[in-house]
């Protein structure tokens, strides 16, 4: 079940990003230097359906977008299985971008 700390990777072919999220009851908040994550999921077996918004909070030159955006919503979907999650879909403002995410559990 996605529940607690996750290291959170998001890849694009504009580049990649890291950072932490905190999957509890649904809800998905986390962030990094320069974006904040906000979100949903859904979880059935092992099949996950997440919503995420992305959006800046700090201009920094040495953190560019991998969206091409400083605001996006993600829909992503894949699977969670012993604390390693899988996801991909598109990115709302890009379609054709396509955003791949692998979450990594740190911690309950």
């Amino acid at each position: 079940m996605l529940q607690g700390l996750y290291k959170a990777e998001f890849e694009t072919p504009r580049g990649k990003v890291a950072g932490v999220i905190f999957a509890d009851d649904g809800k998905l908040r986390g962030g990094n230097s320069a974006f904040a994550y906000v979100g949903d999921f859904q979880q059935t077996g092992y099949t996950v359906v997440c919503t995420v918004a992305a959006r800046r909070h700090t201009d920094n030159p040495r953190h560019p977008s991998p969206f091409g955006f400083d605001q996006v919503r993600l829909t992503l979907q894949g699977f969670e299985k012993d604390g390693f999650a899988t996801l991909d879909g598109p990115v709302a403002e890009a379609p054709s971008l396509g955003c791949k995410a692998v979450l990594t559990r740190l911690c309950d």
